[in-house]
C-alpha cells in the first residue's frame, strides 16, 4: 500500500528529540492507516485485489505524466501532453476538459477527434452533462481501434472525473471498484466532493445502485466519499500531532 504520510523537511535549528518524536509521529500515522484500510472489510478487500489483478494486467506507459487506465483509455495533465507521444500511443481522439488552457497540441494524423469541454474544478459545476458523450465517444474510437487520451490541467479531478463515468457505463464497474481501479494507476487522482455527488447519482442510473456514500466531514465542514475517509483522518491526524510537536519547541 503507498505511504500517504512522508517526513516534512526539517530546518537545522529543530531539536534532536523533536525530531524523533516527528520520525515516530510519522511511523504510528503510516501504520494507523495501514490498519484502518485491513479493516473496511471483505468485501472492499476483494475490490482491491480485483482492481490490483485488473491493474498489474495493464502495460504502463513509459512516458511519465501519462496513465494508462486500459488498453485503450489514457489519462493526464496538460503538460504531459506531446504530439510525438500521442502517435506512439495510438491516439485518435483528445478530450480537453480545461477550458482556461489553450488548444491541446493533437497527434500528428489525419483529422483527429478533438473534444473541448468547458468545465472549471469547482463543486458547484455540472460535469455530468458531459459523461454520456464522452464515454460513448470513448468507446466509439476503441471500437475503431485507436485510443483516447483525457486531460485536464492535472490529471487530477475534472479529467479522472470523466474517465470514471467510461469505466462505469463501459466497463461495467461500480464507482468504487472503478476509483479504486484509476487511483492504484494515478494515486493523485481526486474529483471534488461535487464531481463525486454526480458520479454516485450516474452509478445509481447505470447501475441502480450507489456503491459509494457520502459523509460528513467536520475539520472540512463538508461531505466526502466514504473511500476517501480514511486518507483524511489518518492526514488530519498527522497535522494535529506534527502542530503539537513544533509548539513543544
Amino acid at each position: 500500500m503507498q505511504e500517504l504520510i512522508a517526513i516534512p523537511n526539517l530546518s537545522d535549528s529543530l531539536a534532536t528529540e523533536t525530531h524523533r518524536k516527528l520520525c515516530s509521529i510519522v511511523d504510528d500515522i503510516n501504520n494507523i492507516n495501514r490498519a484502518v484500510s485491513s479493516d473496511t472489510g471483505v468485501e472492499q478487500t476483494e475490490l482491491e485485489c480485483k482492481s490490483q489483478k485488473t491493474t498489474d494486467q495493464l502495460s504502463h506507459t513509459p512516458y511519465p505524466g501519462i496513465s494508462r487506465l486500459s488498453p485503450s483509455l489514457y489519462l493526464c495533465g496538460a503538460l504531459a501532453v506531446n504530439p510525438l507521444i500521442l502517435d506512439k500511443l495510438n491516439v485518435r481522439c483528445v478530450v480537453n476538459v480545461a477550458p482556461e488552457l489553450p488548444d491541446t497540441p493533437l497527434p500528428n494524423i489525419d483529422s483527429p477527434l478533438y473534444l473541448r469541454i468547458n468545465a472549471q474544478d469547482r463543486a458547484g459545476v455540472n460535469l455530468s452533462t458531459h459523461f454520456d458523450e464522452v464515454a460513448d465517444l470513448i468507446e466509439q474510437v476503441r471500437l475503431s481501434g485507436g485510443s483516447s487520451l483525457v486531460h485536464c490541467v492535472a490529471g487530477v479531478s475534472r479529467s479522472a472525473t470523466l474517465c470514471l463515468a467510461y469505466l462505469m457505463k463501459h466497463s461495467g464497474m461500480s464507482l468504487r471498484e472503478a476509483y479504486m481501479h484509476v487511483q492504484a494507476i494515478r494515486p493523485q487522482v481526486r474529483p471534488n466532493s461535487g464531481f463525486f455527488q454526480q458520479l454516485r447519482e450516474y452509478e445509481t442510473e447505470l447501475h441502480g445502485s450507489c456503491s459509494v456514500e457520502m459523509i460528513y466531514f467536520a475539520s472540512l465542514d463538508k461531505e466526502i466519499p466514504d473511500l476517501l475517509e480514511p486518507q483524511y483522518r489518518a492526514m488530519e491526524d498527522f497535522y494535529q500531532r506534527y502542530r503539537s510537536a513544533l509548539k513543544k519547541r
